[in-house]
């Protein structure tokens, strides 16, 4: 089921999906763990099932590790990567603070590097190469890979499926073209039918990612959070889930 919301808001689109009702079976494949010693950063681990010295630093929406975002995980670390989804909240969600611009603007980048930083240090304490971190960013996630890496993150590539990168104008009243201007790797976007076209084929934004290797591939059909949210019983949700995903494995591993 979609939003009833019909306002204007600041991450997620009007008729994005809601809330993730779980009632897929949890993976077994990974852990629940803290990181960042004293800071005690929730965080979900999932090894490669070889030898591996290939990361990617997952960032789930504003609802948190979920089971679709562990079991993502899983199947993104099967491709032979150290996967790690790092909960910037520490637990809050949208649930335990509604109001979304409230919740919003209580994780700025300021409060987040810290964290970030965090996860690169985990995966490379495991022996993955520093310059070989991928970042994977679901709605909020694609504004905090896209932010961390205009302020200096060196992320090998990264890709976000539906991302919310108006936050950087509709939260911190910064330009949201400058922030993806400054952002140096490769840099898949999949937004769906009903996000913004400044991050479709086309746009500005989209012409500069692609003079450095990126690239925009919408998802007509979908509305806001099909892969980290959408309802996988309807088969147009789980076809298009699965496409991006393989799309997201894909780029991650040719670049």
């Amino acid at each position: 089921m979609t939003s009833t919301n019909t306002a204007e808001i600041p991450c997620c689109t009007a008729t994005a999906w809601g809330k993730l009702i779980e009632t897929e079976i949890s993976p077994t494949k990974g852990s629940d763990i803290t990181i960042g010693g004293d800071m005690k950063v929730p965080a979900y681990i999932t090894d490669s099932p070889s030898e591996s010295k290939k990361g990617v630093v997952i960032f789930p929406d504003v609802w948190g590790i979920t089971n679709r975002v562990r079991a993502i995980a899983d199947t993104i670390a099967s491709e032979g990567y150290n996967v790690l989804v790092v909960d910037c909240y520490y637990g809050d969600t949208l649930d335990k603070t509604p109001d979304l611009v409230e919740f919003l603007s209580k994780y700025s980048y300021d409060k987040i590097s810290k964290e970030i930083g965090a996860a690169i240090d985990f995966l490379v304490s495991k022996s993955v190469d520093k310059e070989s971190i991928a970042a994977l960013g679901f709605c909020w996630g694609g504004w905090a890979v896209a932010k961390s890496a205009s302020e200096g993150v060196s992320w090998k590539c990264a890709v976000s499926p539906h991302p919310s990168a108006k936050v950087e104008s509709f939260i911190w009243k910064n330009d949201e073209a400058a922030m993806f201007e400054k952002c140096p790797m490769p840099f898949l976007l999949m937004p769906a039918g009903d996000d913004p076209d400044n991050i479709k084929p086309g746009s500005p934004v989209v012409d500069m990612l692609e003079e450095k290797g990126g690239k925009s591939v919408p998802f007509p059909r979908m509305v806001h959070g099909w892969t980290s949210r959408g309802d996988l019983s309807k088969d147009e949700v789980k076809e298009d889930a699965e496409k991006a995903l393989q799309l997201a494995t894909d780029f991650i591993k040719v670049n």
